[in-house]
């Protein structure tokens, strides 16, 4: 038995010696990492406005109905304003207790009875196809009856030129950082292991598809005031940041 035993022993040390010398164990590549930048600015030529209107009843069923006449009347006011039936649609709707009604137990003293009201909130998003037309539309909205214009956001199909533009500005920016560590290391800049860009972000870090962008917006009124509103918009900017790895080559000793 011990004998059986010993030979297992020796023909797994065997195994192991010829494993380990059938792969021996690489020495690790020395790598150059560099990161780098690039911003590409582009004029917004088209935007998305979010037009709000609320209805408050003593009832749910008022509350809709009521909401459905206004936003009706804000819908037509829109097409007039140029907008066609696709430019529009639903981005939320909601029917619900008011939060801010709610029941006081009757007899509290001091304490008013405070009636439950319900509220209906319909919101649409409306795309303008001509930004000097944002303006426009708000005004055509709330003489309509709209109640609010949760935001207005400014986007252009340029977006994704713009984002490999700038994806080959930090490409380019990284290897030239890259090569220049090399040299200072005494050595030059070998074959590229890996490259990445940063994935979708915020406004002026990284550029997402369908992602809108911030706007700066001056309201100075609504429609039938002396003052139309006015928006302003600002320039977009796509900014991509680059990631890569690359091979150091030591010099000459």
């Amino acid at each position: 038995m011990r004998t059986r035993f010993a030979l297992a022993l020796v023909f797994l040390v065997a195994a192991h010696v010829a494993s380990a010398q059938a792969n021996p164990t690489q020495p690790r590549i020395p790598e150059i990492t560099a990161s780098g930048r690039g911003e590409v600015a582009i004029t917004p030529d088209r935007a998305t406005v979010l037009v709000s209107v609320e209805s408050r009843a003593p009832s749910a069923a008022s509350a809709a109905t009521a909401n459905s006449a206004k936003m009706s009347s804000v819908l037509d006011a829109l097409r007039r304003a140029g907008l066609a039936q696709s430019d529009l649609t639903t981005s939320t709707y909601t029917v619900g207790q008011d939060p801010r009604s709610m029941r006081i137990a009757p007899g509290t003293p001091g304490v008013p009875m405070i009636p439950v009201e319900f509220l209906a909130r319909n919101t649409v998003r409306a795309s303008v196809r001509r930004v000097d037309d944002v303006g426009k539309v708000i005004d055509a909205a709330l003489a309509a009856g709209a109640t609010s214009i949760a935001s207005v956001q400014f986007s252009s199909p340029t977006t994704d030129e713009a984002r490999r533009s700038a994806i080959s500005m930090a490409a380019s920016q990284a290897q030239k950082d890259a090569d220049a560590l090399a040299r200072a290391a005494g050595g030059s800049l070998g074959r590229l292991l890996s490259m990445s860009s940063t994935g979708p972000g915020a406004f002026s870090t990284t550029y997402a598809s369908d992602t809108y962008f911030p706007v700066e917006a001056v309201m100075a009124g609504g429609a039938g005031s002396l003052y139309p509103t006015m928006i302003n918009p600002r320039d977009l900017t796509v900014a991509v940041s680059v990631f890569g790895r690359w091979e150091f080559v030591p010099g000459a000793r």
